[in-house]
């Protein structure tokens, strides 16, 4: 059984692989609360943080929440993993090295910033509490632990959250077309006709679509403002989480983050149609069709069938573009117009990779997925900003950002009526002429 508060896992250096190992405690600290346990308990997670902030100079407390956190880290990054490395050339290793990164040590090497040498410091809080005075604490799972709030959520969904915010990971997975969305700008990014239907057939609370429509409303207006205080303070976007002002600041007011996480997980449910008590409307297939499209929060049909114009006509121009540059290459070698073939029929990379007696790189190299749908998405968002209905986008520059990745999103998600992506249905006009 696994000792939660006493090993660690973390990605071991030399051979590439997870690892865990026990880490060095104070024993007396160690027989006192007793740590040696292979269970874990919110209360003693909370007790744990407490003691860690009333004893900032102290080591051990802290160690512990080290130790704890790194199984929620390991399990959301295998989690992540496993969903998208059939169809992604994504590596475990690459994930791991951002996220799993703390060793257990009870020193740290920090940067004088005065010689430019590396000095060591207890790993405590009082000094993750200087790094975030710096901008950035490390590793990882110290971060997380220091902006853990009890009093909103447990450990283990706090960390996981951290994880699927965590901005280099985002942006490694990025370069593969995966975009991850957090809790709040997925509920943000939703329109008040997804939160209905999502909640009514996927909704796990115990509140009704009345009691939910009135947070959801509230949540809205308070997000926008949240943000830009938040961004006025960081200078960033990227990052925020509900605290307690914000929860007791919404329509009904929130004790903790429970309610909107379920609120995300129906609209990812309904999203994906993991939900299959019944058959979906002709409505609700629409309202798929369009998920990722984030900022376009106005439901009229003439609004969408605009942007979907937009997005097959430079789609159509964009993938002639990459094929014809690889056109004069299939007489030498066939297999790369086999690749497209097959990647227009809807196979995964790996499915792909093995047809043409090739790596899986071979196929991500030679079919720049992300690249592709990043251009189309940026292009169409540009001809969007010319619509009357988008014109506010001009003045907010995260939501331009919002829709380049939803639109790309949904150039790579599977459609309704076609059962392969908007991208792959270009490639296969393409191919066939």
């Amino acid at each position: 059984m696994d000792k939660v508060y006493t090993e660690i896992y973390f990605l071991d250096s030399f051979s590439s692989k997870v690892s865990k190992k026990r880490v060095d405690f104070n024993k007396e600290f160690l027989n006192e609360y007793n740590l040696d346990k292979d269970y874990f308990t919110n209360s003693f997670d909370k007790k744990l943080f407490t003691i860690s902030k009333e004893k900032p100079e102290k080591v051990d407390s802290l160690l512990a929440l080290r130790c704890r956190v790194s199984t929620p880290i390991l399990e959301k990054i295998k989690h992540i993993y496993n969903n998208f490395s059939e169809n992604y050339d994504i590596e475990l290793q690459e994930m791991l090295i951002l996220t799993l990164n703390d060793g257990g040590e009870r020193f740290l090497r920090i940067r004088n910033e005065k010689n430019k040498r590396f000095i060591k410091k207890l790993f405590c809080w009082e000094t993750i509490n200087t790094m975030h005075q710096k901008g950035v604490i490390q590793p990882f799972g110290a971060e997380i632990i220091f902006e853990f709030n009890p009093d909103l959520s447990n450990l283990s969904t706090w960390a996981k959250n951290k994880v699927q915010g965590n901005y280099e990971l985002k942006s490694y997975l990025r370069n593969f077309g995966i975009l991850l969305f957090s809790h709040w700008s997925l509920i943000a990014d939703s329109s008040r006709k997804r939160i209905i239907s999502s909640w009514e057939r996927c909704g796990e609370g115990k509140f009704n679509s009345k009691y939910i429509i009135k947070l959801y409303e509230s949540y809205i207006v308070n997000y926008k403002k949240a943000k830009k205080d938040f961004k006025r303070k960081y200078g960033k976007i990227s990052g925020w989480e509900p605290d307690r002002n914000f929860l007791i600041s919404l329509d009904p007011p929130q004790n903790n983050i429970d309610t909107l996480v379920l609120m995300s997980k129906a609209i990812r449910q309904y999203i994906s149609s993991t939900y299959t008590a019944r058959q979906l409307s002709q409505e609700e297939e629409s309202q798929i069709k369009s998920q990722e499209i984030h900022e376009i929060e106005n439901s009229d049909s003439e609004i969408s069938n605009k942007v979907i114009t937009l997005l097959k006509n430079n789609g159509i121009c964009i993938v002639h573009k990459f094929i014809n540059e690889d056109k004069n290459k299939w007489v030498k070698d066939s297999s790369r117009k086999l690749a497209w073939e097959l990647y227009s029929k809807g196979l995964s990379q790996r499915e792909i990779a093995s047809k043409c007696n090739h790596k899986q790189a071979w196929v991500s190299k030679l079919i720049p997925e992300k690249r592709i749908s990043e251009e189309i998405a940026q292009e169409t968002a540009l001809e969007i900003l010319k619509l009357k209905e988008f014109i506010n986008f001009k003045e907010a520059p995260e939501k331009l950002d919002n829709l380049v990745d939803g639109l790309q999103n949904f150039l790579l998600i599977e459609q309704t009526d076609e059962k392969i992506s908007l991208l792959r249905q270009f490639v296969r006009e393409e191919i066939k002429k």
